[in-house]
């Protein structure tokens, strides 16, 4: 398949295809099931609300929606679950490239997305809990990686990774609560894309190399703090704030040649490909985030409304370090505009062991439209919740689910890699959790 010289303006081995590797590493926590790359399903119990949990935080996740809710948690507890998450993205190219009409279609797979939490009391007015759960995530890649139009840019981008959340809160009265944690974020990403050059004797654009990125596990250090009040029975307010978490990568990138058909062709690109690895260094900031929240209950029904706002204007320039390459470093602008998420959820009490959920969502896209690509094709999302809880003694089952669906986005032509077109995303996520009372 040849494309027409020009799209990229590709070069043999220049600037352009090397920092979109380390591009991708940066960007590489996208995930379709938030706007940004952020995960919010952190419990089923939550997601039974649609994540408006901030003013309940009634079962130990919260650990990540409001740590001063465990002051309120009786005795020890246990709550152990995942989330599977069915992401899909689908493109159509743009004039002058990729080219009216060109479809593009994501091939991603399940992705779990474990969480753990737990929490005891430490006497009568405080309590500790330690949670492993999963911020942020990624993985996206693209059907057909050999022919796909978009593969100088990502064929394939993963992120790994997980926080631990150490945790203590006390009540400051009966119905007044506070909880502070330590946020230790673990990280590794990895990318694969197609370098291109122009074939001088063909004056085509070829595939000359395959380019993967794999980084160290990295770890960076934050903080979380909440505020649960019940002025009544009824109702109650929650606040939270999770501060913005900067990881710091090291990382190598690799080029192996890909065989063109010209043999003269081929020797000089592997004169011109590095030689071995090349290590590379960056940074990325993720975000803060600050919730607020509200919840009334009546008779058998309870209802929660909440806002988050994300502090995306962090992910703003990356800086990219080539060890022995200077050449090659680069500052790289991205100008995220910080967001928000309204969450609203619904619960209706069946007896005395069974509860029903649901809930709507709205997720405000941080991108703007030069950012939107292959590697990161975000938009704004509208999310549907249902759920639901079963105890019995010591044991509870929650059970959720998530329809996710965003309007078509555009590049509106103006995508800094020159790859334009409109995305339409979309998830399905099913969320199970069992927590234990001892």
């Amino acid at each position: 398949m040849s494309l027409p010289c020009g799209a990229y303006r590709p070069r043999i081995v220049g600037f352009r295809p090397v920092a979109a590797v380390v591009l991708a590493m940066l960007l590489g926590p996208q995930t379709a099931v938030a706007a940004g790359f952020a995960i919010f399903e952190q419990g089923a119990g939550g997601m039974g609300f649609a994540g408006a949990y901030t003013a309940q935080a009634s079962d130990p996740s919260a650990i990540f929606h409001n740590a001063a809710g465990i002051a309120f948690l009786r005795g020890k507890q246990l709550y152990v679950g995942g989330t599977l998450i069915r992401p899909s993205s689908d493109f159509e190219g743009a004039s002058p490239f990729p080219g009216s009409g060109v479809m593009e279609k994501q091939d991603v797979g399940l992705l779990p997305v474990p969480s753990l939490y737990y929490s005891q009391r430490l006497g009568a007015r405080a309590a500790a809990g330690v949670g492993l759960h999963v911020p942020f995530g990624l993985k996206t890649r693209w059907e057909d990686p050999d022919r796909f139009t978009g593969r100088y840019i990502s064929t394939r981008a993963e992120l790994r990774g997980f926080s631990v959340n150490p945790t203590l809160a006390w009540q400051l009265a009966d119905r007044l609560a506070v909880g502070v944690g330590l946020d230790v974020r673990f990280s590794s990403v990895a990318l694969e894309q197609r370098v291109p050059s122009v074939n001088p004797f063909t004056l085509t654009v070829v595939d000359v190399a395959a380019a993967e990125l794999d980084s160290a596990t990295e770890t960076g250090f934050g903080f979380n703090v909440g505020i649960l009040a019940k002025p009544t029975e009824a109702l109650s307010f929650g606040l939270a704030y999770r501060h913005k978490v900067r990881v710091d990568y090291s990382g190598s990138a690799t080029f192996t040649p890909v065989p063109t058909g010209n043999e003269q062709f081929d020797l000089l690109v592997a004169r011109t490909l590095p030689a071995g690895a090349v290590p590379v260094t960056t940074a990325v900031e993720f975000p803060g985030i600050l919730s607020g929240g509200v919840a009334y209950a009546w008779q058998d029904w309870t209802v929660e409304v909440d806002v988050n706002w994300y502090q995306w204007s962090s992910f703003d320039v990356i800086v990219l370090d080539f060890e022995g390459r200077d050449d090659l470093d680069r500052v790289i602008e991205e100008r995220y505009e910080n967001s928000l998420q309204y969450r609203f959820g619904l619960e209706r009490r069946l007896g005395d062991s069974v509860r029903v959920r649901a809930g709507y969502f709205f997720d405000q896209t941080p991108a703007p439209p030069e950012s939107v690509s292959p590697l990161l094709p975000d938009s704004d999302r509208h999310g549907f919740a249902l759920g639901a809880t079963w105890t019995q003694g010591r044991i509870r089952l929650d059970a959720a689910s998530w329809y996710l669906r965003s309007p078509e986005r555009s590049t509106e032509g103006g995508n800094r890699d020159r790859y334009d077109g409109t995305y339409r995303n979309s998830a399905v996520t099913l969320g199970v959790s069992l927590g234990y009372s001892f």
